[in-house]
Formats: structure tokens, sequence, C-alpha cells
């Protein structure tokens, strides 16, 4: 054997060890100390089933949110000069700030003084008489909304990476939508709980200027105004939203109805007490740190929290400023708890968890603790559609998908054999060790497998067979000019190089257009067409190549059957 060749059945040998090392933990179960590459290959939600959701995100609210904090922070900075004398917004989503100035001197001072300080944020729209109108530039609400959903997008995955699910799809569909899939998940009722936990975490003053039987009254008189009731067709939140809707101009100035479920209640619709709370607190959930269960004097559970520094400083001056007064702590608009504030608090803090059983305290306790402890969602979310998918379609479509390969592997193997003789079995053997390649590149690189996958490996045994032909048809071109058989091969191979590495680049770039535009099984799909290409150009060129080149070495008239 020539060095060579010797070289290159090196080479060879070391791809079947990857194979063998990469495949080895989808076949059988690994030793306890194995430190060697341990992961299966994953497979997706049309093959092992799993949940399918789709969340609406409450865009719109955090941009009207967002603007009234930017009133509020305007309103204190141009007290500070003396020129400012109401704040309001305005427009049907509220997006526009209305600064009313002292005098028209004043005006021209609050237009000179926001184009010095908020030159890229605030856009003067109109400016006139003693009122300058703002708002956000639409490039700056562009980038606010990209930044809501990928935050949303973001606490969403570190979430369901609680449940340990492999390979979560979490993709933005449209400008206000995320899509969720989660392939095997085990528990689907306790994700969803989770994902569906917003985790919106306030902490706001209680207005005491009208009495708990006042605001209750007006609650009642909005129920019976708008023909509604909080009940399982009207969720909380939207029970909420349309009371502070039709009681609007009957609440003090920056105050909000929220509700608390009653200690003896088993929901909010069996009992719930109103809490009229103003909504000027600038301490919410993003300034935590940590969340985790605890236990209060009578060992009974409650949500222990901390905030960063910012968050501390915050909530110290807020406690510190409000001593002997009440203050909510909201929870996904719902208030958990109103306790008095009797000293100062320097960053740590206790949900309260009210009445029921210790098990069903600890439950909830551990559910919040880790909703605050992945993040606390810029935005609510609301449930738009879920879908549950058996596991039973998806072992259905590989057991087709094993029987359609198998037939066509069948039926490549017995044309090419018959056409190509010898050079057939080698052309054989080679597209058996591609499609073995390819899975151990899946399984390296933890790839998911999906029904479009599964197409893309039969698309791949079809492209490696062309490849075959088109080397073998350019031997058979040597052959029959006189060529020896070793040069023939040798010719062979290299004339057909370039045909085949141009077709296998377009190919790929098109799965790398895949990859990077789509989502899910499309690039799934995409990733399986790249790796069946690497291992194409490795066993149709490199490892045929080599066998052909062995079986001439051991020949002894240096011919084989073509």
């Amino acid at each position: 054997m020539s060095e060579g060749l010797k070289g290159r059945s090196v080479i060879v040998l070391l791809f079947l060890a990857f194979c063998v090392v990469y495949l080895l933990p989808n076949f059988v179960k690994l030793p306890e100390g194995w430190w060697f590459h341990k992961k299966k290959i994953n497979y997706g939600l049309d093959i092992q089933g799993g949940a399918h959701l789709v969340y609406g995100v409450d865009v719109n609210g955090v941009l009207a949110e967002r603007t009234e904090r930017m009133g509020r922070t305007l309103t204190e900075e141009l007290k500070e000069r003396n020129v400012i004398a109401e704040v309001a917004l305005k427009g049907e989503r509220k997006e526009m700030i209305a600064l009313t100035a002292k005098s028209t001197e004043d005006r021209a001072k609050i237009s000179e003084f926001l184009q010095d300080q908020y030159p890229a944020w605030l856009q003067i729209v109109s400016d006139s008489g003693t009122t300058v109108e703002v708002r956000y530039y639409d490039a700056k609400m562009s980038e606010f909304r990209e930044q809501i959903l990928s935050q949303a997008i973001e606490v969403i995955r570190n979430r369901v990476d609680e449940f340990g699910v492999a390979e979560p799809v979490i993709a933005q569909q449209g400008s206000e939508r995320i899509v969720v899939q989660l392939p095997g998940l085990a528990d689907p009722a306790g994700a969803k709980e989770l994902i569906n936990k917003a985790a919106k975490l306030d902490f706001r003053m209680v207005d005491e200027s009208m009495t708990t039987e006042q605001v209750q009254n007006l609650v009642t008189e909005a129920e019976k105004q708008g023909g509604f009731t909080l009940n399982k067709d009207l969720r909380y939140v939207q029970y909420t939203k349309k009371v502070n809707e039709v009681l609007k101009g009957k609440l003090p100035p920056n105050t909000m109805i929220a509700f608390e479920k009653l200690s003896n209640a088993t929901s909010l619709e069996a009992g719930k007490r109103a809490w009229l709370l103003r909504t000027d607190t600038e301490v919410t959930g993003d300034q935590l740190e940590d969340a985790h269960v605890g236990y209060g004097e009578f060992g009974d559970p409650n949500v222990v929290f901390n905030f960063n520094p910012e968050g501390r400083r915050k909530f110290a001056n807020l406690t510190g400023n409000n001593i002997g007064k009440l203050m909510a702590i909201v929870l996904d608009e719902v208030v958990y708890s109103a306790p008095q504030i009797k000293d100062r608090i320097d960053g740590q803090g206790t949900i309260t968890l009210g009445g029921r059983s210790f098990e069903e305290k600890q439950k909830e306790g551990l559910l919040i603790a880790t909703a605050l402890r992945a993040g606390a969602l810029p935005a609510a979310l609301e449930q738009l559609e879920e879908r549950s998918v058996g596991p039973s379609l998806g072992r259905d479509s590989i057991e087709k998908g094993k029987t359609a390969g198998y037939i066509g592997l069948a039926l490549i193997t017995i044309f090419v054999v018959f056409y190509y003789k010898m050079f057939g079995l080698v052309a054989a053997l080679g597209l058996g060790l591609n499609v073995v390649g390819l899975l151990a590149v899946l399984s390296a690189l933890g790839a998911t497998l999906t029904l479009p996958g599964i197409a893309g490996i039969t698309l791949t045994v079809g492209m490696a067979i062309d490849a075959n032909v088109i080397i073998f048809e350019r031997i058979k071109e040597e052959l029959a000019r006189g060529v020896p058989m070793k040069l023939a091969i040798k010719d062979g191979f290299q004339n057909a190089w370039s045909a085949i590495f141009d077709s296998n680049v377009t190919t790929a770039i098109a799965a790398a257009v895949l990859i990077y535009f789509g989502s899910g099984p499309v690039r799934g799909f995409g990733v399986t067409l790249i790796a069946g290409i690497a291992t194409t150009m490795i066993t149709a060129v490199f490892v045929t190549h080599w066998l052909l080149d062995l079986l001439v070495a051991k020949s002894k008239n240096q011919k084989i059957a073509i």
C-alpha cells in the first residue's frame, strides 16, 4: 500500500471514529463516568409531540406607560426651572405629551430645553401659544417595540429553561405576537402556567383619599353601567381594565383600581377587595435581584425578594417618605398585600400568600419566585392559541420516513450496482456512510430533527448518489480513451470535482438563507441540508475515491468492473 493511501486510510478511520463516538449516546446507555459527548439527537414538536402556544404582547400598553413616565420626568425637570404650569397626556393611545407653560416666554424656554436634552428622543409636534406638544420619534418607538418583544422572548426562554425543554422554539410572529413550541414536554400545564404568570411586580402607594367602602361602591357602579362582572368569560386583566375605563374621570389623577383576593376566598371571582392605588411609583420588578420562598414568623411560606442597587435606593426612598401609609405589593395587577410602612426598608421585601393550605401556598410561592427570578416580563401576555401535539403522529411519520428511506436506498443501490457493477457497490457503501456521518454531525451539533429535517436527509441521499454518477461517468469516459484504471479513477475524480463543488455550493447558499430567515422546522431543514452537503463532500468524493484506490491496489490485474 502506498504512503498516500495509508494517510487517507487514517483519515477515513478518524471519520468512522467520529461517527461512532457522536452516535453512541443515541443507541446505548453511557456509564456514569463518561466524560465525552452525551447528547442525543433532539426531536422536534412534529415528531415527539408537545405544546404549541401563541401569545399576544401588550406592546401598546407598555409604550403608553413609558410615555407617562417620560411625562413625569419632564414635570420634575421643568418644575426646577419654574417654567411649567401643567403636563398632560393626549392622543388615543396616550402617545402625546402636552406641556403647558406659564407664559409664551416660558414656552420658548421649554422648547429650547427639549432640543438640548432630548434631541434624539422627543419630536416637537406643536409649538404655539403657551403649549408645546411632543412625542417620541417613530424610530425610537420602533426601537422600544423591538426591545419589548426581545425582552419578552428572553424572559419566556429563561422560564422555559426551568423545565429543561430541549430545543424550544420561541420566536416573534408579526409585530405583537410570540410563538412558543415546547417539544416533548412532560408537564405542559406547568409550563403554560409559568409562562402565563407575567410576574409584573409593582409597588404602589394606596391612595387614602377614598374609603374602602367608597371605592367598592364605585366598582359596583362601574359593573352596572358597563354590564359586566368578573367571571370565567371575562379575565381578570380585562375586567380591571374595563372598571378603570368606565370610572375614568371619577378617580383622582394618577390612580387606578386593583383587587385583592380575600383570604377565605378560593378565587378572585368568589371574593375580592378593591384598592385605590397610585400609578406614579417608580419601583418595579425590573429592579429585582433575587426571589425565593421563605417562611414567616409562624412557619407560613412567603416570597422574599431583594433589589439591585438602583432598586434598593428607590425602595428605601419610597418607604422612607411614606412611613405610616399603606403600600400595595401588586403582582400582575393583583394586590397580594397592602402592609403599613412602619420604617424605612433598605432593599428586601416579602409577599405574603394569604389563606389556603400550606401545600397550596408553598406551590404558589415557588411559582411566583421562579417567575420573578426568570425575569419580569416587560408587558402582559394574552394567550391567543394553544395546541397540544401528540407523539403518535410523529411516530407514524418517523416509521413512514424510515420505510421511504429504506425503499429509496434499496432502489438506488439496485440501480447503481446493476449499472456500475463493483463501482456501484462502492457507491452504495459510501452512501450508507454518508447517512451515518450526517446523523453523527446532527448529534454533535445538538440539532433538532423535525419532519422537514427527515426530508433533508432523504434529499441528501439523492444529492450524494448524483455526485457518484457524475464521477463514474467521467471515469468511463477516461477508460473509453484507453487510460489505465488507476489513472482513469484519478482523472475522473479531478474532472468531476468542479461540477460537484458548484452544485453543492449553490445548494448550501439556499440552505443558509433558510437558516438565517427561517424559524423552527424551516431552519431545521436548512441545518440538515448543510450538514448533508458536508458529509456528501467527504463520503462521495474522499471516501469513495479511497475505496476505489484500495480496490485497485488489491486487484491483481488493476481492473474493476464498471
